[in-house]
């Protein structure tokens, strides 16, 4: 009995609604360039010059209300915040060869460095993953090694096996010599 209710209303439903057929649609008026611009008002060249000017006030409002006032500090050209903003992102060294660290042999592969200096001198502390797995001290320099990021981690091979490690940071730059095993 519930069902033949619930077909019942369902049915009623659906014979409720008004059947629409494409005949009865308007399709002259639907996308009708001819009447594309219908509701729209002819605007007049004074019309259009107050805008402009108007426009051109508020520009030139705007302009005054940015400078900053006696005792408020500018926000462009900070060079505080210019270096605040400097990626500190500590640099991956990717070591192609066997190194020889102290006791330690590093395998090749990818290797976090980070320097430090601790009274006169100066360590660069080799990690993978969480763990330190190597340190050597360096020397502190000067030189930036032709690098144009501040922080930065580069290798070169040097003569007798010897692998010349250069680490930048805004602290200080340095180097450090390592022996390297070969194949």
């Amino acid at each position: 009995m519930r069902k033949v209710i619930i077909c019942l209303l369902i049915l009623g439903i659906f014979a409720s609604y008004r059947v629409v057929t494409a005949e009865e649609v308007d399709w002259n008026s639907i996308g009708n360039p001819d009447n594309a611009w219908d509701g729209q008002k002819p605007i007049t060249n004074k019309e259009f010059e107050q805008v402009i000017t108007e426009l051109e006030k508020r520009k030139k409002g705007n302009k005054k209300a940015n400078k900053p006032q006696k005792g408020q500090e500018m926000n462009k050209a900070n060079e505080t915040e210019l270096l605040s903003n400097i990626n500190t992102a500590i640099p991956l060294l990717n070591l192609p060869v066997s190194a020889i660290i102290g006791e330690k042999v590093l395998i090749p592969g990818h290797y976090k460095v980070i320097g430090e200096k601790v009274g006169d001198k100066i360590y660069l502390k080799f990690y993978q993953g969480h763990y330190m797995v190597a340190k050597t001290e360096a020397y502190e320099t000067e030189d930036d090694f032709n690098s144009e990021e501040i922080y930065f981690l580069k290798y070169e091979t040097v003569s007798g096996n010897q692998l010349k490690i250069m680490f930048g940071s805004m602290e200080f730059n340095a180097f450090a010599f390592v022996p390297y095993l070969t194949e």
